[in-house]
């Protein structure tokens, strides 16, 4: 047989989610309470490991060349599976940490806790990315590691 260059790779015949578009949501996701204003919640757990499943559901491993594009696709998961991370364990850090420990308020009585806690968050956010993008191929191998368990008997053995 031919191959007259029409051909469907294997890749390609899988679903694939565009992870531009997974990027852009995380990203999305993460300004909405950013910016929100008030404390870091319970939602706050619930979309961030929510975005944090997703996306580690989703990913594709980088290719192991270093090329431009190897780089900026382990960098763009770095980023947005830190980001989501971080979101998954803001209240932890704000109800544990910043509150405990680093309470401050203004003349009227209002507490920079969720502020502070966005600030340390960001610095976190960046050592986390760091470290994702730099851990890349170890963890897409993980994801994509079959679980240990119970071999199966052939039947009607026990």
């Amino acid at each position: 047989m031919v191959d007259d260059g029409d051909a469907v790779t294997h890749i390609e015949l899988q679903q694939r989610v565009d992870p531009g578009a997974l990027a852009l949501a995380t990203v999305g996701g993460a300004v909405a309470f950013i910016f929100a204003g008030d404390d870091w919640d319970v939602l706050a757990v619930v979309i961030g490991l929510l975005l944090l499943i997703i996306l580690l559901a989703h990913h594709r491993p980088a290719p192991t060349v270093r090329t431009p594009r190897a780089l900026l696709l382990r960098g763009a998961f770095g980023a947005t599976t830190g980001l989501a991370f971080c979101i998954a364990v803001a209240p932890a850090i704000q109800f544990g940490i910043i509150g405990p420990f680093f309470h401050s308020e203004d003349e009227e009585g209002y507490s920079f806790d969720a502020w502070n806690t966005t600030v340390a968050l960001s610095m976190l956010w960046a050592v986390v990315a760091a470290l994702l993008a730099v851990f890349e191929p170890r963890v897409a191998r993980w994801l994509d590691r079959p679980r240990r368990g119970r071999v199966p008997h052939p039947a009607g053995e026990q």
